[in-house]
């Protein structure tokens, strides 16, 4: 993990896209994964675009409800509306696995970070790009800020460096109010 190569020296909100923003992120990953020769399946876009979307940090339960919340709107609007209700399909239930492991590719590709201290999922301020990054979570709002400053950069070239500890994976988290909330 000694490779930590962005380093900013400014917070960066968590969730503070703009639809064009999304675009773009989503066109940069499936380029991301064309360039390395990895899938990004349908439901791994789906599942990244909530993520970039969401106001807030969001669960892997909340994930499946709106999927599956997609899939019955997407089953309503194809099915043949004269058709009796008892010969109309029902949408295909969205399996937890299936959600994790598309989780587990998009934090494999970079492209979101894991809150462990709410079990939540964020967009990566910095796709792509080896870093290790600080977040401060606003127990009043959920707002989210990554920073991947020097300091943390230092705390983590300490660790190996100085105390021979080899780093596998890393989330620092700092929970108190943002300024909007104090």
């Amino acid at each position: 993990m000694s490779t930590h190569s962005s380093v900013c020296e400014h917070l960066h909100d968590a969730q503070d896209f703009t639809p064009r923003d999304v675009a773009e992120r989503l066109a940069a990953a499936r380029e991301q994964c064309r360039l390395n020769d990895k899938r990004f399946t349908a439901l791994r876009q789906q599942i990244y675009q909530l993520i970039l979307e969401a106001n807030q940090p969001i669960g892997a339960y909340d994930l499946i409800a709106q999927l599956q919340k997609m899939r019955q709107s997407d089953n309503s609007d194809s099915d043949d509306q004269k058709a009796p209700v008892s010969k109309q399909k029902a949408p295909k239930n969205v399996a937890p696995p299936t959600v994790y492991r598309s989780l587990e590719f998009l934090l494999s590709e970079g492209l979101i970070h894991q809150l462990t201290s709410i079990n939540a999922y964020v967009p990566c301020c910095h796709p792509r790009a080896q870093h290790t990054a600080a977040f401060l979570i606003c127990g009043q709002c959920q707002r989210v800020q990554e920073c991947s400053s020097l300091p943390v950069e230092e705390m983590m070239n300490f660790a190996e460096t100085d105390a021979g500890f080899v780093v596998e994976h890393s989330v620092i988290e700092l929970r108190g109010r943002c300024q909007a909330c104090q």
